[in-house]
């Protein structure tokens, strides 16, 4: 069977179907595999093989190109769909996600100290039910591998406040670095009381970050599927004086128009964080509680 005739019989195999990508490279890559056999035919070994030997070879071809025009053609709408779209879409067969308050802890509004730092621990002072642990996360750090953070003496110790957080670096060029520490159970009420306290100094610029469970994702004890890690945020301009800040549950806001206020009934996480653009640093930290409402 010549070429020509060859190629006649893919396209009869064929109909009037079209081929899925990679057929006509296969077909070219068949062709090339016969005339490699049809060269080792010229020998006197295969005597009145060759003749056989070619037809099958042939059939082979065609059989295999009408295989491949006849394959399931993907159905235009997932085709078109982007990378974005399908992670944007929650998953049909995944499991429904489990509400991290439905085992909720809540304040009574009563104890506001979150942590003065005066016992030397990385631990809460465990007011009202609160428990966790302060952690130093850094973008060179390895998941998992974030280092407890422990209180240090304070330079101007005197006796109201012997020890605070300390954390100092040099030029970060990915997220930053945070301060924080997870509410344990990851969902705490802190509804009853009216913001968030911090003293702190620097020099240099920070963010406070009071982190709601929805935007957690789950394997971390979230709730969240997208648009993960957008936390409301209050940026503080530090000095070389420590100064104390008091932000009210509205001075705290996410990126984009439109987005809704902090749900201080289900706070995961509080951080204090350091951006690239604000490194070199070397920022204190002592005193966080919650602002008392009025």
């Amino acid at each position: 069977m010549t070429d020509e005739e060859l190629l006649r019989a893919v396209k009869a195999a064929a109909g009037q179907d079209v081929a899925p990508p990679g057929l006509g490279e296969r077909v070219v890559e068949g062709v090339a595999n016969r005339t490699r056999l049809e060269a080792l035919l010229r020998t006197p070994r295969i005597g009145n093989w060759r003749p056989a030997l070619a037809a099958a070879v042939a059939l082979g071809i065609a059989a295999s190109a009408w295989l491949w025009a006849r394959a399931p053609k993907p159905t235009p709408h997932i085709v078109a769909e982007t990378s974005a779209a399908a992670e944007s879409r929650p998953s049909a067969s995944a499991a429904p996600v489990v509400d991290p308050c439905r085992a909720r802890v809540s304040a009574a509004g009563k104890s506001p100290v979150i942590d003065d730092f005066e016992d030397g621990d990385d631990a809460l002072t465990p007011l009202e039910d609160r428990a966790g642990f302060w952690r130093w996360v850094r973008e060179s750090d390895a998941p998992g591998t974030a280092p407890a953070l422990l209180p240090v003496p304070r330079p101007d110790a005197g006796a109201r406040s012997r020890l605070a957080l300390h954390v100092k670096g040099g030029e970060l060029q990915d997220w930053g670095a945070t301060m924080e520490v997870n509410f344990r159970p990851p969902c705490y009420d802190a509804s009853r009381y009216a913001g968030i306290v911090v003293s702190a100094r620097g020099p240099g610029r920070v963010y406070v970050s009071l982190r709601e469970v929805g935007v957690i994702p789950v394997f971390e004890g979230g709730s969240c599927q997208r648009d993960c890690y957008n936390s409301h945020v209050a940026k503080l301009e530090l000095g070389r004086e420590w100064r104390t800040y008091d932000l009210r549950w509205a001075q705290l806001r996410q990126r984009g128009a439109g987005k809704p206020p902090l749900d201080a009934s289900r706070l995961h996480s509080i951080a204090v964080l350091i951006r690239p653009e604000d490194t070199p640093y070397d920022v204190w930290l002592d005193d966080v509680r919650f602002l008392e409402a009025k």
